[in-house]
């Protein structure tokens, strides 16, 4: 057996150990209920994408909508390797015969990536062609295919970079290169968006040429696998416990004067600790991003007055539900700390703070939400009960959500 031969082996052993690894999570993943949670969630999506196909309003951003979708799906490329820290010492001396290991690599990630952007296209298409549909289907899909190599080969040249400033200047032209291009194929003749791509080609090569780049990134895959496991793990932990992972904290300054408006003293201690775990923590990030996605969405179904107003109610609970259930893990944050048998702080204290922090980001979270139902469904068609019954839905399920976490409390409690 050749060298390589063993490294796609082990590379193969890899990948089969991670599925068995996580394969009884998802296990306990269906046994919650979520799948039913997202079946739901498809079905009324299901329901809007098709009224949006018989009843497309006039004014609709058909060029908008495509360039976002689809620059959201080609431009993602992750890449899974399976590498972990160790392999720097023990891999490393086999550097030049990775090149089978990638292939693996790249054929793994990006079968599943290219079936998400099929996917995409295919339901932007019966979109396209209700608008201008300057350009034919099948052009579309050679055009979309390419830019998706494209930008596979863009993103391994910047796991590359030395430099991670570089790194990430490189990705945000990548990402504006590939809107733009997408922007021409939508709104221009073929010949006129196939020489502003050949210039965009042309411009992204002698860009990525001039960083300087390390022959095989070994620590930059080794931080990106472990960040995919992370998420994989902190999705898990909505079920189930699950081994901890070196939580990653990042400082996000433009949240910091949060922090300065907690009164410094021994009372709020725990009301400091955990509104500084969730805006620091990964937590934080993705409930952020949930939140300014959400408000995008609902602003659009609002604006369109979808199903009368109730498709962006719909949206605004699959949302408010979402940013729900990750809140509902700030609780685990600090579960196996040592710090709490250190410090002489009353355990009704820690958990009557916690209480009160979830509320108010519950309430700050669900507000921001309604506003973008509200206002376009009041400016647009004059429209109120909607957003009405939303809101006093929303205040009854804050206004029991204390209680169903107490309850979640004590059985943690009973577990440890």
């Amino acid at each position: 057996m050749s060298n390589i031969s063993k490294l796609e082996l082990m590379w193969q052993q890899r990948a089969k150990a991670f599925r068995g690894e996580t394969l009884p999570y998802f296990r306990y993943m269906g046994q919650s209920g979520f799948p039913a949670f997202m079946s739901l969630i498809l079905i009324s999506s299901t329901i809007g994408y098709i009224n949006l196909i018989r009843h497309m309003p006039a004014s609709f951003p058909f060029a908008t909508v495509g360039v976002i979708a689809l620059t959201l799906v080609l431009c993602w490329s992750p890449l899974r390797t399976w590498l972990a820290a160790g392999d720097v010492v023990f891999m490393m001396p086999r550097e030049a015969e990775m090149a089978g290991y990638l292939r693996l690599s790249f054929r793994h990630t990006s079968i599943a990536c290219s079936i998400l952007a099929t996917i995409v296209f295919l339901l932007y298409l019966p979109i396209y062609n209700q608008g201008p549909a300057i350009n034919g289907a099948l052009l579309l899909a050679v055009v979309a295919a390419a830019l998706k190599a494209g930008n596979v080969w863009g993103a391994w040249k910047e796991r590359r970079m030395t430099w991670a400033g570089m790194r990430r200047l490189m990705r945000v032209l990548r990402w504006a290169m590939t809107a733009l291009t997408l922007a021409a194929w939508l709104t221009c003749t073929a010949w006129q968006a196939a020489g502003f791509t050949l210039l965009i080609g042309i411009l992204s090569m002698l860009l990525y040429r001039l960083p300087t780049k390390h022959p095989f990134p070994w620590e930059r895959l080794i931080e990106e696998e472990a960040r995919t496991r992370k998420r994989y793990y902190a999705f898990f932990g909505l079920f189930i416990d699950v081994p901890t992972l070196p939580s990653s904290i990042a400082r996000r300054s433009y949240l910091s004067w949060i922090l300065r408006t907690i009164p410094y003293s021994n009372r709020n201690t725990f009301v400091y600790l955990y509104t500084a775990s969730m805006l620091r923590t990964e937590m934080g990030g993705i409930i952020l991003r949930l939140l300014i996605l959400g408000c995008l969405i609902t602003y659009w179904f609002a604006e369109a007055v979808s199903l009368s107003g109730y498709g962006s109610v719909l949206v605004f609970f699959i949302f408010m539900g979402l940013i729900a259930v990750q809140l509902g893990g700030l609780r685990h944050i600090h579960r196996y700390s040592v710090w709490k048998h250190v410090y002489p702080l009353p355990e009704k204290q820690r958990i009557e703070q916690y209480l009160k922090i979830d509320r108010l980001a519950m309430v700050q979270c669900t507000l921001l939400l309604w506003l973008f139902v509200a206002l376009p469904l009041a400016l647009a068609g004059g429209v109120y009960v909607p957003s009405l019954i939303a809101i006093v839905l929303a205040a009854m399920y804050i206004g029991i959500r204390p209680a169903r976490l107490r309850k979640k409390l004590a059985k943690d409690e009973d577990e440890d």
